[in-house]
């Protein structure tokens, strides 16, 4: 029999102590100096029996705690598949681990929730944040033009965009009110006030603020603001808009996004949600979040006749220095370009939708090379 350290184990300093983090079996052990120095040793396959005494007992202590595998063993097969895990990295895997639940996971009550979030009921972070500069009012959306059913039959990704077009202001103020306004404010008492708005969110919680990024929109100077849902209003951002190769930067070099109209740059403020639900589990929720609001997107640009299309290709660092906020507090998560199709991409659509031959809206450098 031959031992060595599991894969699926990662370590971290945490108040001066070493913690082994093992998200596979939903358990973390505090190791002392004798286990790490233990542990270096067994990087590779080592026979037990090669050990002295007190290191062998250690190994075999290791071992049930499955900090260790045993060669040939289920768990060492599992570590050697050629799985996806392996290709998307271990963080990707160390986050699935640790957030995901089994048979022993422990949900509160509604009462034990209530009582849980009582206690911290006077530091929930506002659902709308305050506006600070001069706002721009936008109008109030016009009326629908097209049925719900109509509008999911013929939703397509539109990169075939005409940049001398520009979008309408009551377009851009079309899609802000269904994706991020606020329709309806709760009072709950010393829970303070929700939200509801026409994307759904987590607990109501409503981590995403939508950053527009002008380019090109009837009636407003090109540059990036900053949506306040509140007073239906845009808020200029003092940083300069990126232009040309600056644009594709932070867009993963995709030339197609500098013919958009406007991007709806998007990010979540982690407190909103982590308030709430404090587990790492509610990470993934901020990208489901995020999911409905680009549905929403996509549904009102399609029944509004406009070009959208979504994408988290981005340099997100870029973005964060340029909105002016910090990944501890607020990430960046993706965007939602909009813009008018061009006449031949617009033909093409109508005519796919009403039974015309299938194909992608992707330009030629795109992965389909379709074109």
């Amino acid at each position: 029999m031959r031992l060595r350290v599991s894969r699926y184990v990662f370590f971290q300093w945490r108040d001066g102590q070493l913690i082994c983090d093992i998200p596979l079996h939903g358990r973390q052990v505090a190791l002392r100096e004798p286990a790490w120095e233990l542990l270096q040793r067994l990087r590779d396959w080592v026979d037990p029996g090669t050990l002295d005494d007190p290191r062998r007992t250690l190994a075999e202590q290791l071992l049930g705690r499955r900090i260790l595998v045993v060669e040939g063993s289920a768990e060492h097969r599992v570590e050697e598949e050629r799985n996806v895990w392996r290709r998307w990295g271990a963080a990707a895997t160390h986050y699935h681990l640790a957030a995901r639940t089994d048979e022993t996971t422990r949900y509160l009550s509604a009462a034990e929730d209530t009582l849980r979030l009582r206690d911290h009921a006077a530091v929930r972070p506002p659902p709308c944040r305050p506006a600070t500069g001069t706002l721009l009012p936008l109008p109030e959306p016009p009326p629908p033009v097209m049925d719900l059913a109509e509008a999911l039959r013929r939703r397509r990704t539109g990169r075939r965009l005409d940049p001398g077009r520009p979008v309408p202001l009551a377009a851009l103020a079309a899609l802000l009110h269904w994706t991020a306004r606020p329709l309806h404010r709760v009072g709950l008492g010393d829970f303070g006030t929700a939200v509801l708005k026409a994307v759904p969110s987590a607990g109501s919680c409503h981590p995403i603020e939508v950053y527009p990024l002008v380019v090109n929109v009837a009636g407003i100077e090109p540059g990036i603001y900053r949506y306040a849902p509140g007073e239906h209003a845009l808020e200029a951002l003092p940083a300069a808009p990126p232009a040309g190769d600056e644009l594709l930067r932070w867009c993963g070099d995709q030339t197609f996004v500098a013919n958009a109209g406007v991007l709806l740059l998007y990010t979540a403020v982690l407190e909103r949600t982590a308030w709430k639900y404090p587990t790492g589990r509610s990470y993934g929720s901020l990208h489901l979040d995020l999911g409905h609001v680009s549905q929403n997107a996509y549904l009102v640009g399609t029944a509004l006749g406009l070009g959208v299309f979504f994408t988290a290709a981005t340099r997100d660092a870029l973005v964060e220095e340029a909105l002016g906020v910090s990944w501890t507090e607020e990430v960046f998560l993706g965007l939602t370009g909009v813009g008018v199709l061009t006449d031949e991409e617009a033909r093409r659509q109508r005519a796919m939708a009403d039974g015309g031959p299938a194909a992608f809206s992707s330009p030629a450098d795109a992965w389909d090379g379709l074109g």
